[in-house]
C-alpha cells in the first residue's frame, strides 16, 4: 500500500508532538516548575503609627442664645444692656468732619491753581481774579 501524502503530513505531526513532550530533561524548564511550584511571596503592609493628634471643637455661632433652654428663665432683675451713645449722631458728626474737610482741601486746591496761573501772567495786576486771590490769601 502506498502512503498518501496527507498521511505522511499527518505521521509526521504525531511524531513531532511526542517529541515536543519528551522536553523534561532541559534543566530550565525543570527550574521553571520548581519555582512556579513554590508558595507566592505575600506582602503585608504594616500600619504606621500616628504621630500627631488632632482634635476639633466646633462652636456654633450663637452658641449663647442655644446654651439655655427656652423656657428658663432670665435672672430677677436684668436689664437689657444700654448703648450707651447714640449711633446716629456719631454717623452725624463724622460725615460732617468729611465733608469740612474735602471743603477745605478743596479751597486750598483751587487757591494754589489760581496762584500757579497767576504767576505764569505778565500781567496778573490786571486780571481781575490775580487780585482779588492775593486779597483773599
Amino acid at each position: 500500500m502506498k502512503a498518501t501524502p496527507i498521511a505522511l503530513v499527518c505521521a509526521m505531526l504525531v511524531a513531532a508532538a511526542a517529541g515536543a513532550q519528551d522536553t523534561a530533561a532541559d534543566p530550565s524548564l525543570d527550574r521553571m516548575r520548581a519555582v512556579l511550584q513554590k508558595a507566592p511571596l505575600r506582602l503585608t503592609v504594616v500600619e504606621p503609627e500616628p504621630t500627631f493628634k488632632i482634635e476639633i471643637h466646633a462652636i456654633h455661632p450663637m452658641h449663647e442664645i442655644f446654651d439655655k433652654p427656652a423656657w428658663q428663665l432670665d435672672p430677677v432683675g436684668w436689664q437689657p444692656p444700654g448703648a450707651g451713645f447714640d449711633l446716629l449722631s456719631i454717623y452725624r458728626m463724622a460725615r460732617d468732619a468729611k465733608r469740612a474737610y474735602d471743603v477745605r482741601v478743596a479751597r486750598d486746591g483751587v487757591q494754589r491753581a489760581i496762584a500757579d496761573y497767576c504767576a505764569a501772567q505778565p500781567d496778573a495786576n490786571t486780571i481781575q481774579i490775580c487780585s482779588a486771590s492775593a486779597a483773599i490769601r
